[in-house]
């Protein structure tokens, strides 16, 4: 008594500016979930009827049909203006893969946060290990609103961190905010500190999209007791609403996970407007996928069921890339318009004491169930003391080309009154979403070497004239071609 459906990730038009994943197989779920072996035909021990088995095959058959005959194809995307969509729209990106390698050995620029009166004491300790830290970065799309998540046992509660950079521009980069003065622009600063979870304290991995904030949670556990596997395992996500960005609403429902914790979490959404969720365990060496049953979040509970899960062990690599998997602090999706789905993974190598990286995931599917590719790692470069991938890091898409990988440390610097956070950006890529003109040539009285097309000699640095741009390999072209 068994059946296996197969599970195929799509991406598809936009419908009222709201980009969709199809997961086929999620209509298969209508019955409230996938029937994936015969445990979730039959209970567990329990003697399946032959009359069992054929009912659940009948009604497996017709909603695979019902499934063949509502797909479409990748053909169907239509492009998409993301300067033209709404706030809470977020793009489907023309090439992942080449918009991540963009970002390979990409350099911090700062952001300085004021804390002001934000009451977010207990993250000051100043040393490792840190009990009370950080843990994840999320943009709202759209706008120059961050948010991080942080554990506070000091104040028992997980908690929410709003921070809006005021001076900075809502599209595209923001740009560092750090110029001459010590102290970054009064307009940049925490807004409000949210209690997430008083059960469970430790506020971890993050996934903004469009108008929903998803949060993982888990119990507070002291660093002895996660040594001597003496945590509590559990987990818990709870959804936000940020329609209005700078005041998240909580909304009234959870994803209760017993057994197992809440370390990562990403959301995306159906091309039938059901929800994709997939929330990590421990460093996210398991990950279970579940499906929404009803097409909004906003509307009361979504009934999110689990219907696969996927362990580390099973991990696929591409030719070319390395095997390794990280203990992933945060994994947020990526998809593409020819319907494929990633997954990008934030960690530092050396449990927290090495270089910081990301690494890039295709997930695939098939009558076995999920697999997840390694496609590509990539380091990045924090400025020194300001952000750490163990601690706090995310994903932003800028546009369908654009990526941009936000990071902060795990505590404050109060000495500073400010906390820190690091903007990654390809070297094309300028801020406001305009092209970056500033290339990584030197020059001197002689010039820029003509090799680097139309430029001009500032400050010693050969910077494009107006309207080229810089296209990442030290050279400029008209910004109609980059």
């Amino acid at each position: 008594c068994s059946g296996t459906g197969p599970l195929y990730f799509r991406t598809l038009a936009a419908m009222r500016g709201s980009f969709r994943v199809s997961v086929t197989a999620a209509l298969l779920l209508s019955a409230g979930r996938l029937a994936a072996s015969a445990e979730d035909v039959c209970p567990t021990g329990a003697p399946c009827s032959s009359a069992a088995a054929d009912a659940a095959q009948d009604e497996h058959t017709a909603l695979l049909q019902h499934a063949a005959s509502a797909s479409r194809t990748a053909r169907e995307v239509r492009a998409h203006s993301f300067t033209n969509a709404s706030r809470a729209s977020r793009p489907v990106m023309t090439n992942v893969l080449r918009s991540f390698e963009m970002l390979a050995n990409a350099e911090g620029h700062v952001l300085q946060v004021n804390i002001g009166n934000a009451n977010i004491v207990g993250m000051n300790k100043g040393r490792m290990p840190y009990s009370d830290h950080f843990q994840s970065v999320q943009r709202a799309q759209g706008t120059n609103t961050i948010y991080l998540s942080a554990s506070n046992g000091e104040q028992g509660a997980g908690l929410l961190v709003v921070a809006q950079l005021g001076s900075r521009p809502a599209a595209g980069a923001m740009g560092s905010n750090m110029g001459e003065q010590k102290t970054p622009p009064a307009q940049d600063a925490i807004r409000q500190v949210i209690a997430v979870d008083k059960e469970y304290q430790h506020a971890g991995g993050m996934n903004s999209f469009e108008n929903i904030l998803a949060i993982g949670v888990e119990p507070a556990c002291e660093v002895s007791a996660r040594v001597s596997g003496g945590c509590k395992t559990a987990g818990r996500v709870h959804f936000y609403d940020t329609t209005d960005p700078l005041n998240p609403k909580k909304l009234p429902y959870t994803v209760e996970r017993r057994g197992i914790t809440a370390g990562t979490v990403s959301l995306t959404q159906q091309d039938d407007g059901k929800y994709l969720l997939v929330v990590g365990g421990t460093d996210a060496a398991q990950l279970d996928f579940y499906i929404s049953q009803t097409t909004s979040l906003l509307n009361g509970d979504p009934g999110f069921k689990q219907v696969l899960s996927w362990t580390s062990k099973s991990l696929l690599v591409d030719a070319g890339s390395d095997s390794d998997y990280g203990a992933y602090q945060t994994m947020n999706f990526i998809r593409q318009t020819d319907g494929s789905l990633f997954l990008v993974g934030f960690f530092r190598a050396m449990n927290g004491l090495g270089s910081d990286y990301a690494d890039l995931f295709k997930v695939d599917s098939s009558s076995a169930g999920i697999s997840l590719t390694k496609k590509k790692s990539i380091k990045l470069k924090c400025a020194p003391s300001t952000c750490n991938f163990q601690a706090a890091a995310g994903l932003y898409i800028a546009s369908p080309d654009t990526l941009l990988v936000y990071a902060s440390d795990w505590e404050p610097h109060w000495k500073d009154g400010s906390l820190f956070i690091n903007e990654f950006r390809p070297k094309f890529v300028g801020v406001g979403g305009q092209c970056e003109r500033i290339t990584t040539g030197k020059c001197g009285w002689t010039g820029c070497s003509s090799s680097r097309g139309p430029t001009e000699c500032i400050d010693e640095v050969c910077v494009c004239k107006e309207g080229f741009c810089h296209n990442g390999d030290g050279k400029c072209v008209a910004s109609s071609s980059r």
